[in-house]
């Protein structure tokens, strides 16, 4: 990785996704990053359906949570994870390409 790409990076959370891809040139960076936004928008989309169902009948304070609640929150932790590869990327190439 040059020393620019470094000082770009230097307040990511995601350390080994910036080590991974030190070597990898700007057109590789760019198709990971097209390949992830494509993806985030598919978890969003995911949670948001699995949002609705979960909370169709609503659910009180001390009932359990249904199969689809938890359903919804681990589609919701999935989504926000790979966002934060997803800003990673945008990061290290430095610009959001069109998609």
């Amino acid at each position: 990785m040059d020393h620019e790409r470094n000082d770009i990076t230097a307040d990511i959370d995601l350390r080994p996704i910036v080590g991974l891809l030190s070597n990898e040139s700007e057109h590789v960076i760019e198709i990971l990053t097209v390949g992830a936004i494509k993806k985030h928008r598919t978890l969003v989309d995911r949670a948001e359906r699995l949002f609705q169902i979960a909370h169709a009948g609503g659910r009180g304070v001390d009932k359990e949570p249904s199969e689809a609640h938890v359903a919804y929150l681990e589609a919701t932790i999935e989504m926000h994870a790979q966002m934060s590869a997803l800003t990673t990327l945008l990061n290290i190439l430095g610009r959001t390409p069109k998609v």
